[in-house]
């Protein structure tokens, strides 16, 4: 059913790490493995199930959904960068949780 009411949408930046990683690292030190955190790790078969989250300057994460993840591997597929790949992820509200839209590859 439609309401009217406006889609909520949002942008988010920062360096990719898979969440398997993220469980690895402490709190402190996510921003600093996030920025060393590897392509070839990222695209491992245990770390593309496990999703993705972005870490930003601010040392804050942001967990992406389940449709992100195919994106994602794209984008790190096609990305240059051996390390320290850094993502502007577009979102939408769907039912009450943030859907990704659209991924890509920002420089730092």
């Amino acid at each position: 059913m439609v309401t009217g009411e406006p889609t909520d949408s949002e942008t988010v930046e920062g360096y990719v790490i898979d969440n398997g990683c993220v469980r690895k690292n402490a709190r402190d030190d996510l921003l600093a493995a996030a920025r060393s955190h590897t392509r070839d790790c990222a695209l491992m078969g245990h770390c593309v199930e496990s999703g993705y989250s972005l870490v930003n300057e601010g040392e804050e994460m942001t967990m992406l959904d389940a449709a992100a993840t195919p994106k994602v591997v794209h984008t790190v597929e096609e990305s240059d960068r051996e390390q320290g790949i850094r993502l502007r992820v577009q979102r939408e509200r769907e039912d009450d949780e943030m859907r990704t839209v659209s991924v890509e590859e920002v420089e730092r």
